[in-house]
């Protein structure tokens, strides 16, 4: 298959306009037209239908264009990992992060990195999970970095590197629970573990959280919340580990019923790239005691 005859069929099926699509090539309207129905020629098969007034796909076409902005796609990524190693001369490597991860996690994770492999250079994203997936699918990033979500497409990998236990953190000691259900509790209404965690509490222990307060905010507003001693907080343990190492936080209670992994999503098109490999080595035996 020419792939010449394939992008100007891609361009006019992502414009849904031959006008647009001449304008995008920069070429004629009569040209767009004319090549168009010779691919269809060499197809042996129509890739639109004419009958309206309105650029409407066959159901080859709809088949085709799915399958050409795949190709284009994995083009784009190569074209642009291709201009990295012309302009570097040496590998490097884009890292993109949940919040939730990258405050906690990132920078002792990348310290160790980059003294294992001063060969690689790197830089970072740190941007909602949702951006952070398109500029992965789009190749502007290699690597994420994300807290555990539920990734269903062919083309990613998922590797889920480590399962934390659940924690109640709090400024404060306690003697008993019952102390603990006077204060305030943070809590995360869209966070499934977070609302079991506090179920089992309350279940296991016979008690009820007298007044939770619930936050929408990132982790540094939890955080932010804890150091004020506004009120406690339920939270995986890789959210608040260097916290709890430093004597910033107290471990009031450990919920190992439940817990919550940190993961690594790259394209399966990259998998081979020698900085990937040795990062996916490095993260895979990176582990944090509790």
């Amino acid at each position: 298959m020419d792939l010449h005859y394939l992008e100007i069929f891609y361009e006019v099926a992502k414009a849904k306009s031959f006008t647009k699509a001449a304008s995008e090539l920069y070429i004629n309207q009569s040209a767009v037209s004319i090549q168009v129905k010779k691919f269809e020629e060499i197809l042996n098969t129509k890739l639109f239908d004419r009958s309206s007034k309105k650029i409407k796909l066959t159901y080859t076409g709809e088949a085709l264009y799915k399958m050409a902005e795949e190709i284009f796609e994995k083009v784009k990524r190569a074209e642009k990992e291709i201009s990295k190693i012309i302009d570097l001369d040496r590998a490097r490597l884009s890292i993109g992060a949940s919040p939730v991860i990258a405050e906690p996690l990132l920078p002792r994770l990348m310290k160790g990195f980059s003294k294992a492999h001063e060969e690689i250079e790197y830089d970072l994203q740190v941007s909602e999970k949702e951006n952070l997936l398109r500029m992965l699918k789009e190749g502007d990033l290699d690597v994420l970095i994300i807290d555990e979500e539920r990734i269903n497409n062919p083309n990613l990998e998922v590797l889920t590197i480590e399962r934390v236990p659940y924690v109640l953190v709090s400024k404060k000691e306690y003697t008993n629970i019952q102390e603990v259900a006077k204060d305030p509790l943070i809590t995360r209404k869209y966070v499934p573990n977070n609302n079991q965690a506090i179920s089992i509490l309350e279940e296991k222990y016979r008690i009820i959280f007298e007044e939770k307060i619930p936050v929408f905010g990132n982790l540094s507003v939890i955080k932010g919340m804890v150091n004020e001693e506004i009120a406690n907080a339920i939270l995986p343990y890789y959210a608040v580990y260097k916290e709890i190492q430093n004597g910033e936080y107290k471990t009031v209670y450990k919920i190992t019923e439940v817990k919550d992994a940190y993961q690594v999503v790259i394209t399966k098109d990259k998998k081979g790239l020698i900085q990937i490999i040795k990062f996916l080595n490095f993260i895979q035996d990176y582990r944090l005691q509790y």
